[in-house]
């Protein structure tokens, strides 16, 4: 199922849900009308939630926030590596910077082959840094795949992967960019 497909079903169905907490919530309360000779009185009972309807909040509140979730994947909010970028002291790196060490580089990309190659030449091209779902976008492979692949590198050294937020921060090796410890 493509983004845009995900993107679509998830805001119909954080509508959908949305719209039935509200109905659930803003029910109102029962009244009972009280005849006293020519006088009536209006008593309103206090609405009070059963079991059943906890549960049906707690399942709308569930599936509403993986709703959301997968709206803000494929909106791509959980990478601010962007917007940080011009903070000074940015935790992204600068998309103009490469690594310094680039004989080594070369030497590493001509022997690796084919999808290993590919995503060292992508994270070459974004400075030595990438996250790891826009690697996954990038390459326009499976995340499984891509996480295969970035799995070998790490055994042998090539990259490094840090926590990153919903993601991984992937970059290459210290002493492949020619930094220091």
């Amino acid at each position: 199922m493509t983004c845009r497909t995900r993107l679509i079903l998830s805001f119909a169905v954080f509508i959908l849900l949305s719209i039935v907490a509200i109905n659930m919530l803003l029910v109102s309360a029962p009244v009972v009308i009280q005849l006293e000779g020519d006088t009536f009185k209006v008593i309103e009972i206090p609405y009070s939630y059963t079991t059943k309807d906890a549960y049906m909040l707690l399942v709308i509140g569930l599936v509403g926030g993986v709703a959301v979730s997968q709206i803000l994947f494929c909106l791509n909010i959980p990478q601010i590596g962007h917007v940080l970028s011009n903070i000074p002291g940015k935790i992204a790196p600068d998309p103009d910077s490469k690594p310094q060490n680039s004989e080594q580089i070369n030497v590493i990309l001509r022997a690796l082959e084919g999808d290993e190659k590919k995503a060292v030449s992508i994270m070459v091209e974004n400075g030595g840094d990438i996250l790891q779902n826009e690697l996954v976008n990038s390459l326009d492979f499976s995340k499984a795949k891509v996480s295969r692949i970035l799995m070998n590198l790490e055994r042998r050294g090539i990259v490094t992967k840090n926590k990153y937020g919903l993601t991984n921060r992937i970059s290459l090796a210290d002493d492949i960019r020619g930094e220091k410890k």
